[in-house]
């Protein structure tokens, strides 16, 4: 959290950040597909429904504060640099085509002190703001209550898992606001803010001081109080022995997955995994498997999710998830790789009753064994025994039925088969197969009914 202070830089000085072109178009919602392969900065624009509209004023000095940090991170360090969703379209300028969310909240926030975490649960539960894969730059455009010289300019938090809570940095523009002087400190409560995000500053660092911050050198990024200068006269991590770069046993913020490692030879995302399916186990647990993803450098591992939430990260290529519960869902596979790199999504729908299936619950592929057989009904004759059954319902239609008693299998298109007595050994198991081969439960008539 950085305070502002009232003595700021007034001129704008050649690497502070200035207004620039945004190519996009007003959304409420994070876009897809992401033209950024990869774990990434989202950025979103949010007022109180009550607040003036400023959307467009505000975008293109995000656009000019994203450009001024990259710039400035680069110039820390050439070997990373932040990575920021995009959206794939056309601009002169990488940033210009930003994903940028348009928020309107229902209500504002009522003080400085409950602002963070009513902004935070608000667009979690209101926007959908859940990803893991995703951090989440804010600037919030309402009142926070604040009086005085001394404001708070921002605040963030690195993800709250156990609490489905995204990593989130909000930078409050009635503190921070979006005139010429601005343009200096805002960048630099950007940056601040997101390494917060990140994870830094973390308690067992040398020089941490004042909740998450540290005090060594006084133009550290990382410092407590907000200077006036522009970013680039900032330091990331002045000793590299704090919360970046740092070889000590804590989180380093240098080995973000958010960040791209402009120095390895791996600079691609995986392939999309394909061939994925989804079917019910022997104990009506949903198994969902697919083909493996290739990438430049790999190793690939694979994450999973259930309804748009991720489930859990597999490095094989199949995963067992909860058993169903009779509705139709949506699960999702896609690749990873070890420097924070990402596929697009493959998904499919699952129904437990039919199998994968479209959006209109229309069948795609049967991967659903049929039902058991209900009743067998038994007729003996002299020489022979016959059995016959209901055809159970199955989604895809049924092949035919599997007949098995001792070591011999017999396949027969009818729900009847006619066996010679003289040739029962053993008990008689008989199960549905359909049309894609998936087969059924079986059912057993035991040899004393037989004979």
């Amino acid at each position: 959290m950085l305070a502002a202070l009232a003595a700021l830089v007034a001129a704008v000085p050649a690497y502070a950040s200035m207004p620039m072109p945004w190519c996009g178009t007003s959304a409420a919602t994070d876009r897809v597909p992401d033209a950024t392969p990869g774990y990434a900065v989202h950025m979103a624009y949010v007022r109180p429904a009550d607040s003036p509209d400023r959307f467009l004023d505000v975008a293109s000095r995000i656009v000019g504060d994203v450009t001024a940090i990259e710039a400035w991170w680069r110039g820390q360090d050439p070997a990373r640099t932040p990575r920021f969703d995009l959206f794939p379209i056309a601009c002169a300028s990488t940033f210009g085509a930003l994903d940028i969310t348009n928020v309107v909240l229902g209500n504002g926030v009522s003080n400085i002190n409950s602002a963070f975490t009513t902004v935070r649960q608000a667009l979690t539960s209101e926007v959908g703001f859940v990803e893991p894969e995703k951090a989440y730059l804010v600037y919030y455009d309402g009142p926070t209550g604040q009086r005085g010289l001394e404001r708070v300019c921002g605040q963030g938090a690195p993800p709250a898992r156990n609490a489905m809570l995204p990593g989130l940095a909000v930078i409050y523009l009635d503190s921070c606001g979006t005139n010429q002087m601005s343009d200096v400190t805002r960048p630099v409560i950007a940056a601040h803010e997101l390494i917060h995000v990140l994870g830094a500053v973390n308690d067992a660092a040398p020089n941490v001081c004042n909740g998450g911050h540290v005090c060594d050198v006084e133009n550290d990024l990382m410092a407590a109080s907000l200077s006036g200068e522009e970013l680039d006269t900032h330091l990331l991590d002045a000793g590299r022995d704090d919360y970046y770069g740092h070889e000590g046993h804590w989180n380093d913020v240098r080995d973000s997955l958010f960040l791209e490692r402009l120095d390895s030879l791996d600079r691609a995302a995986p392939t999309t995994p394909t061939g994925v399916v989804a079917r019910e186990d022997a104990s009506g647990r949903v198994v969902l498997s697919w083909r493996a993803s290739s990438d430049d450098v790999g190793p690939v591992a694979y994450r999973v999710y259930e309804d748009e939430t991720f489930v859990r990260q597999v490095t094989g290529l199949s995963t067992v998830l909860n058993p169903a519960d009779g509705a139709t869902r949506g699960y999702a596979v896609r690749a990873a790789d070890p420097v924070g790199h990402l596929s697009q999504p493959a998904a499919i729908r699952f129904d437990p009753a039919v199998g994968v299936v479209d959006l209109q619950g229309r069948l795609v592929r049967d991967t659903v064994r049929p039902p058991a057989i209900a009743r067998i009904n038994i007729r003996r004759s002299a020489k022979s025994t016959t059995l016959t059954w209901p055809a159970p319902r199955d989604a895809g239609g049924l092949r035919g039925y599997r007949v098995k008693t001792g070591a011999t299998t017999l396949v027969v298109a009818r729900p009847a088969v006619t066996l010679a007595k003289a040739r029962l050994r053993s008990a008689v198991m008989i199960a549905a197969i359909d049309r894609a081969g998936n087969i059924g439960p079986a059912v057993t008539v035991p040899l004393r009914r037989l004979r």
